[in-house]
């Protein structure tokens, strides 16, 4: 922690999934203060594109905000690479597999002044249904459509689309692929 003091910490919740830390730190202006951050798990989000150009959402039910959010299929890489991450998501969230994977170079931190999670975005192209039930089943998902970019960028003008995560994703995605100027 460049020019942080951290003079103690302490762990004030816990669960597989994140750490919740509240550290007394000195600022780099010198000014005591009392921080609370969370330590998460490195996480990937995939922007998985069909044939026709269009790319996959999921409708989660987030119990957080209380209201469904359509979302980029992704989550925790949790003892795995990356691209297996990845394709576990695409397999679990959206009963898909992918033959050609791209990671974006660079990974991103989305809420940098509260929690460690690194995100790292990758494009699923040439898909094809998984044969059979799915392998894992994800009981968050409610619906899974795709959406052009034209769409994409409608809904988060509008607010449609407002998880954070996945539009630093799509943005990231969308620059890739020369969709957003």
């Amino acid at each position: 922690m460049s020019n942080w003091q951290r003079l103690d910490t302490k762990i004030v919740y816990q669960n597989p999934y994140l750490t919740v830390h509240e550290d007394n730190v000195i600022s780099p202006h010198g000014k005591p203060i009392r921080y609370g951050w969370v330590e998460s798990a490195p996480a990937v989000y995939v922007v998985a594109i069909d044939g026709g150009g269009k790319v996959f959402l999921v409708k989660q039910l987030r119990y957080t905000t209380g209201r469904p959010s359509w979302e980029l299929p992704g989550g925790s890489v949790s003892g795995e690479d990356t691209e297996a991450a990845g394709k576990r998501e695409l397999e679990a969230e959206v009963g898909m597999h992918a033959d050609k994977w791209v990671t974006l170079s660079g990974e991103h931190h989305v809420w940098a002044g509260v929690a460690t999670q690194r995100n790292t975005v990758m494009i699923a192209r040439e898909l094809h249904k998984v044969k059979g039930p799915k392998a894992v089943s994800d009981d968050m998902v409610d619906a899974v459509e795709s959406f052009s970019w034209a769409e994409l960028k409608e809904m988060m003008k509008t607010g449609e689309l407002n998880d954070g995560q996945s539009i630093s994703a799509l943005t990231l995605a969308g620059l890739h692929l020369g969709h957003f100027k």
